[in-house]
């Protein structure tokens, strides 16, 4: 998931326009593999347009604002990626097995899958999140105790705060 988050915040249309990033150059998806070359091992060439078409379809997950609306947008991009569950076995382990019908999907359906699991392990979608911040709009999986993240990182958390502090001096100076 911290992939996928990260897929998300640097590719996305919406994280990038958000923190001004819009006219930088993207990361090179290079390091991506580096970081994690397991992970990718069974992924051809990442292609820019594949990150950023990847991270547009999956961000509104983040930004659901129900179970209901994350099951449609999860159920949507199964439909579009082709994902079909079955069966699969290695040596005498029976497992879950995924296929995808469109290959050039097979970011997207990862990004899915990756989804999936986390709420197999995690069912309350209100640990998906976007940034509560009126600048940003960064993606963040909340895994705090309490469960109740609201930005995705201390930066932001802290802006507001500070914002919300001088805007009360201000109110209490006017009174």
């Amino acid at each position: 998931m911290n992939v996928l988050v990260r897929i998300v915040n640097e590719w996305g249309d919406a994280p990038r326009a958000g923190s001004s990033m819009s006219g930088d150059p993207y990361p090179d998806a290079s390091a991506l593999k580096a970081e994690s070359p397991e992970t990718w091992s069974r992924f051809g060439p990442l292609d820019e347009t594949t990150l950023i078409e990847t991270a547009n379809l999956v961000r509104p997950i983040f930004a659901a604002t129900s179970a209901g609306e994350c099951v449609e947008r999860l159920n949507a991009l199964m439909s579009q990626t082709g994902m079909t569950p079955a069966v699969a076995a290695d040596d005498w382990t029976v497992r879950e097995a995924w296929y995808v019908s469109r290959p050039d999907r097979e970011l997207l359906a990862n990004a899915v899958l990756s989804v999936l699991h986390h709420l197999r392990d995690e069912p309350d979608v209100r640990r998906l999140g976007s940034c509560d911040s009126d600048e940003c709009v960064d993606v963040y999986v909340d895994q705090s105790p309490g469960g109740r993240r609201r930005y995705c990182c201390v930066t932001c958390q802290n802006r507001n705060r500070a914002r919300a502090y001088r805007a009360a001096r201000r109110a209490a100076v006017r009174n």
